[in-house]
């Protein structure tokens, strides 16, 4: 088998686990990442998860605000001839793909062409998907629109927040990214292109975490689940916001909730110490279980309660 010289691009913690599984098994001559950032109210520049890694595996790293002649020039300067991508968060050039003749491939948290875009992982949680993928793909010069080398999925219970489903992703990436690379580098698998149409996901920021409690129990529970822990879900509640953290249930609860007489949107109706603080959707009772006011800790919901039994009288719009 020809001998590969690699450059893994990344940044944040869900490509840490592939680094490593690819350190062990290939020749990772690179790394391509963000620079240091300042993180909350300290001066000290603070690197990216995946730099940490490299510099405890002892592998170079290339950090480049800007990924044109000086960054390919790093990039002649140590060999690599293949280009690994996962959750780098910018827009690769065709000058600087050219640098690559043995592959360019791109890991992507979907089934594509679904969730092309920023956001993959939240959308899955956000559509109540029953199964999570990933796709190892061909970096080509439009967003997520390469060839497809192979997709792996798992099953979702409904319980998965952005921050557990993306450990997740990060776990199942860095067993299934290898051993398809090796494959792909032994001449065994071919690519195909992406069938069906295309969707697309966006940013998430603050406002896409409003809730709005005429929708249904299955929408809210899943908006909540995606936006944990940022930027986190809210409402409005006595003229307040409140961040609505935690909810009870999995698709087994989704798939026939309780639907009290007299439905109001919004409205409190109930407080089991089971389940948590109860309130009416469309179609059924959302069932909270953890909950922040602003400039306070998180708080799970008999605690909350415990300190604000106003809660318990109150509706949220």
């Amino acid at each position: 088998m020809e001998d590969h010289r690699i450059l893994l691009a990344g940044t944040p913690e869900i490509a840490v686990p592939l680094l490593k599984a690819l350190a062990g098994r290939f020749n990772v001559v690179g790394v391509l990442t963000s620079s240091d950032k300042k993180v909350g109210r300290s001066d000290k520049l603070v690197p990216s998860p995946v730099k940490a890694a490299a510099m405890e595996l002892g592998i170079p790293v290339l950090q480049f605000d800007t990924i044109r002649s000086e960054a390919r020039q790093a990039v002649k300067t140590i060999g690599a001839d293949t280009l690994i991508s996962f959750a780098f968060g910018r827009i690769f050039g065709p000058m600087f793909l050219d640098l690559f003749p043995k592959g360019r491939f791109n890991v992507h948290p979907s089934a594509l062409p679904q969730f092309r875009g920023p956001s993959p992982v939240q959308f899955t949680i956000d559509n109540g998907l029953r199964f999570a993928a990933i796709s190892l793909q061909d970096i080509g010069l439009a967003m997520d629109e390469g060839d497809i080398w192979a997709v792996h999925s798992f099953p979702l219970d409904g319980t998965e927040t952005n921050q557990s489903l993306t450990v997740r992703v990060a776990s199942e990436a860095a067993a299934f990214v290898p051993d398809l690379l090796q494959s792909i580098f032994e001449g065994s698998v071919k690519p195909v292109p992406q069938l069906g149409d295309a969707s697309y996901c966006t940013m998430i920021d603050r406002a896409f975490g409003q809730l709005d409690f005429n929708r249904t129990v299955r929408e809210l529970h899943c908006r909540i689940r995606s936006c944990y822990p940022w930027p986190k879900a809210w409402a409005r509640v006595n003229g307040g916001d409140i961040a609505i953290t935690g909810v009870w249930g999995g698709f087994s609860y989704l798939d026939n909730p309780e639907l009290p007489d007299g439905i109001e949107p919004g409205k409190v109706v109930s407080f089991r110490k089971d389940r948590g603080i109860g309130v009416c959707c469309s179609d059924g009772i959302l069932w909270i279980t953890a909950l922040q006011l602003p400039a306070k800790k998180e708080l799970d919901f008999k605690a909350f309660v415990n300190g604000n039994r106003w809660i318990l009288d109150s509706r949220f719009e």
